[in-house]
């Protein structure tokens, strides 16, 4: 499995329009501030194109991916034999994750990766133990800006998580 090839699927549907605006999360993102831990996959959170309706179309996106040679196994999309997640930019937070997200390099590619204190607002939102515990590691690794941080929680409507947060690790 190649990561850095699904990088370069992924840049090359950015620049060809397929995909528009995207940025790494999840693990892998947090990798690039912190020691990596075991993942069983690449997050992906995404702009995606939306029907007149409002409702997210996968179908050009999945089809030049299967054009590629990608091939769709429940809810991954392998590329390259490495299994992504496509996430749409689905609450605020995650949109203006993407929007804030920092190149950063790869393997000699520049790939757009969710800032670290993003990250903790997200991992805070979703709110798993797992989550919680990448709040912790950023933050001891000095990875966050605090007052970035706070004010995502305030704009965000995380108080109580950061409450269960401080309360179990802090």
């Amino acid at each position: 499995m190649q990561v850095k090839q699904t990088l370069q699927v992924l840049l090359q549907l950015r620049s060809e329009g397929v995909l528009s605006r995207f940025a790494i999360g999840g693990a892998i993102a947090a990798s690039f501030y912190i020691e990596a831990v075991a993942t069983e996959d690449l997050d992906i959170f995404a702009f995606l194109r939306l029907s007149p309706g409002g409702m997210v179309v996968l179908t050009p996106l999945y089809d030049r991916l299967k054009e590629l040679g990608a091939t769709v196994q429940d809810e991954h999309v392998l590329i390259h034999g490495w299994p992504v997640q496509i996430l749409p930019a689905y609450t605020h937070l995650v949109e203006a994750a993407v929007l804030d997200a920092r190149e950063q390099s790869f393997d000699g590619l520049a790939v757009p990766v969710v800032s670290a204190d993003h990250l903790c607002a997200i991992a805070l939102q979703t709110g798993r133990p797992k989550d919680y515990l990448r709040v912790y590691s950023l933050i001891q690794a000095g990875c966050v800006d605090t007052a970035k941080l706070r004010k995502l929680i305030q704009t965000h409507g995380l108080q109580e998580r950061w409450n269960i947060y401080a309360r179990r690790y802090a």
